[in-house]
């Protein structure tokens, strides 16, 4: 399966900013002017790529919801998404965050969209309920990756209010480098 034919095997220090994690690479949107939003998107990122759920919920406000297009969730509340997210995410493994382009603010009342690709491994064979989540016929062990385009609402607080994801399974010969303006 190549799915992730564009995937970086190793990436080198120089194209990660220091703020990051080595699992989120914000190189192309690292000179973003909205450094509280780019902070903000940084933390989100750190903790969804080492599976700090807990780190995610604190992100989230009290009355936040998930719409989550590629996993057919329509505005899941945070306790039932922090179940859902944690259900799911643990599916993977190595996971990795291509940051392609940052729009919008972190402003109370105003979003940001980000462009990225998701690439992760498979730490089991999946469940049947997963299989149509998942590349057909993905196994333990095997790599995959989505694009996808994450929207974000913030509060008063820099608490995520809502949350919209929309994405797809990368494809045969996909190119992040496509994608870039």
């Amino acid at each position: 399966m190549s799915h992730h034919s564009e995937h970086p095997e190793s990436t080198s220090k120089d194209s990660i900013s220091e703020e990051s994690n080595p699992q989120f690479d914000d190189s192309r949107i690292k000179d973003h002017p909205d450094k509280l939003l780019l902070s903000r998107i940084r933390t989100y990122f750190k903790a969804f790529t080492t599976g700090d759920f807990n780190g995610i919920k604190q992100l989230e406000a009290r009355g936040y919801s998930m719409t989550d297009i590629p996993l057919g969730v329509v505005r899941s509340p945070k306790n039932s998404w922090y179940d859902e997210n944690k259900g799911f995410t643990n599916l993977l493994t190595d996971l990795q965050v291509q940051a392609i382009s940052l729009n919008g603010s972190a402003a109370p009342g105003a979003f940001a969209i980000l462009e990225h690709v998701v690439w992760f491994r498979l730490k089991a064979d999946p469940p049947e309920a997963a299989k149509p989540n998942l590349p057909p016929g993905i196994k333990k062990g095997d790599k995959a990756g989505m694009i996808n385009i994450a929207v974000l609402w913030w509060n008063e607080a820099g608490h995520i209010t809502r949350e919209l994801e929309y994405g797809r399974l990368t494809w045969e010969g996909f190119d992040i480098t496509a994608f870039e303006k």
